[in-house]
């Protein structure tokens, strides 16, 4: 169990209950489904360089985090068809509970939302098969230019976070100003991605998770709160939730779910990075 490793690796056990999340927040690719979108269609190995230089150039203030999805495109130029051809990979990717561990926050009350560095159609598109509606969803808007057959408008390729509703959202600083500026909901927010990007968002969230199922980033691992190891999401529910209304879960409608959670963190899905953090958690069990 892994109240018993926390007392073998000498956490002591904290006496505050494990404080709830009101809502939860994931990054898309690579976290909720194995597929890393538009990256996807990098090939060649020059483009994969690129890109990872444009990103490293944005976290050090070289580059707007921004100015990196427009430049990828430019580089990848890719047809519709292409991005078609991965829009349909997005659900057939989804990691193990990703829609169930939706549902289940959802039916807890928590609102779960998607901010992604992913193509805003194919993202809302698995957005909606989650069960998470258009207006909490926010990634990156692209137009397409009948005249010259492409189906982005070169001219607009500096991307820009959009919702789809009547407030379009076009921001400077990256992640964590989307965040600030579009979840309203009062209360403490829990931000689950696996990327440079997400880790970079952490100040805008009450707690970052890492999810490194898909892809493990050492930079990303090392410097979370909170790190799940597992190929299933559902562990977020524990942590967004509490261990015990998890429990309380079990031999509901959310059963399979709750139970992939607890096996999950039994066999060391969850890895804390903060001592006084896993000791809260430890205790709640």
């Amino acid at each position: 169990m892994f109240f018993d490793r926390a007392k073998t690796e000498g956490v002591t056990l904290g006496t505050v209950p494990w404080r709830s999340y009101q809502t939860v927040l994931f990054d898309c690719d690579s976290t909720l489904t194995e597929v890393e979108g538009i990256d996807e269609l990098a090939v060649e190995p020059h483009h994969q360089d690129a890109i990872s230089e444009l990103t490293n150039q944005a976290m050090t203030g070289d580059c707007r985090l921004e100015d990196v999805y427009g430049q990828r495109l430019e580089m990848l130029n890719p047809t519709r068809s292409e991005i078609r051809s991965v829009k349909n990979r997005y659900k057939a990717g989804a990691v193990p509970h990703a829609k169930s561990t939706v549902a289940a926050l959802h039916d807890a009350e928590v609102e779960a939302w998607i901010i992604s560095g992913g193509l805003a159609d194919p993202v809302l598109e698995f957005a909606a098969w989650l069960g998470i509606e258009t207006d909490r969803v926010r990634a990156v808007e692209t137009e397409f230019d009948p005249f010259d057959g492409n189906w982005w408008e070169p001219a607009k390729a500096e991307a820009r976070y959009a919702s789809y509703t009547s407030d379009e959202l076009t921001c400077t600083d990256g992640k964590a100003e989307v965040i600030r500026a579009s979840v309203t909901t009062k209360g403490r927010r829990l931000l689950v991605g696996d990327g440079i990007s997400d880790l970079a968002a952490a100040d805008a969230v009450d707690l970052f998770v890492a999810y490194a199922g898909v892809v493990e980033r050492t930079t990303v691992v090392d410097k979370a709160s909170v790190v799940i190891t597992s190929r299933t999401i559902s562990p977020v529910l524990a942590l967004a939730l509490g261990p015990e209304r998890v429990k309380e879960m079990i031999g509901g409608p959310h059963d399979n779910v709750a139970r992939a959670c607890w096996d999950a963190i039994d066999d060391g899905a969850l890895r804390f990075n903060d001592e006084a953090l896993a000791a809260r958690f430890a205790g709640a069990f």
